[in-house]
């Protein structure tokens, strides 16, 4: 949200001594006026002092540094080499190639990835995030630019399919469920206690999740439709997935809150993408399809 600028008002004794003194005041006034009149129509349209100097900046660099944490198959992933591939280094490229700029894709963790963005290491933030109301208080997100729902998903035995074909089943204590540290199915459990009874399980990296759950040190994984697929389609005959989705989420772009004008110009982006095609072009390929598999080992 925009902060907003408030104009006190102050007491002025003024002794007026001739005529020319009052139209020397008067006309100050009106210059002052004028000039706060001029920069109220500006902020009006989202344009004030203090969001253009993110832009500027940018441009005056001509880099546009992004935070992200990669391994988060298929949004934001590296390969052998050290290219970035996924969908939003994708839409993040052609974000910056938009505005003129080059794109810097800076490879962070976690658990650092928002003390970044206000230390200012990096402009933006585009690492598959979810919009949490606790997240709002730190940063601003863009228009959502993915809709998603967290899956579950236990090692395919035929015990397990007998008793967890819902998601109450997993509500008891003998049930151990892994999820990422400070994801958003993390702090879903956190906020609603869904499986109150069962025993939560918290790894730092997203592969772990995974591991655990295939080296039987966990009963199931929850995380990110996507992420979920993605785990059953390289181990095939080892996970089963449960069929039904909940709470869904969105994952946006952050900002710094002063940097309005940067979420607004990404949005305009975004829009413009999406009616262009290369939105969806994007999602087939990532989402629907595998042959990005191919470009890991590259």
């Amino acid at each position: 949200m925009a902060s907003s600028t408030f104009w006190g008002r102050r007491s002025i004794s003024i002794r007026i001594a001739s005529i020319w003194s009052i139209w020397v005041v008067f006309s100050v006034f009106m210059s002052y006026a004028h000039a706060t009149e001029s920069n109220a129509s500006k902020n009006k349209q989202g344009f004030d002092n203090a969001e253009n100097s993110i832009l500027q900046n940018i441009k005056k660099s001509g880099i546009l540094k992004v935070c992200s944490e990669s391994g988060y198959l298929p949004l934001e992933m590296k390969t052998a080499s050290g290219k970035w591939i996924g969908f939003d280094p994708e839409m993040m490229e052609a974000f910056a190639k938009s505005q003129g700029l080059k794109l810097s894709m800076l490879d962070t963790k976690w658990d650092g990835i928002i003390p970044s963005l206000l230390t200012g290491k990096c402009d933006m933030i585009a690492s598959s995030m979810a919009r949490t109301k606790e997240r709002e208080k730190a940063v601003t997100f863009t228009d959502s630019y993915y809709e998603n729902k967290f899956l579950i998903a236990i090692k395919e035995t035929q015990e397990n399919r007998k008793n967890y074909n819902v998601l109450q089943d997993f509500n008891n204590p003998d049930a151990k469920i892994a999820v990422k540290t400070g994801s958003a199915p993390d702090l879903f459990l956190q906020d609603t206690k869904l499986f109150h009874k069962a025993q939560i399980m918290r790894f730092d990296a997203d592969a772990d999740v995974v591991n655990a759950v295939l080296g039987g040190r966990a009963t199931a994984f929850i995380y990110d439709t996507p992420y979920v697929k993605l785990a059953a389609f390289n181990n095939p005959g080892k996970l089963f997935v449960l069929p039904d989705g909940f709470n869904g989420d969105h994952f946006s772009v952050a900002v710094r809150k002063k940097d309005q004008e940067l979420a607004s110009v990404f949005n305009s982006f975004l829009a413009d993408w999406k009616k262009a095609g290369g939105y969806d072009k994007a999602i087939k390929y990532y989402f629907e399809g595998r042959d990005w598999l191919a470009l890991l080992d590259k």
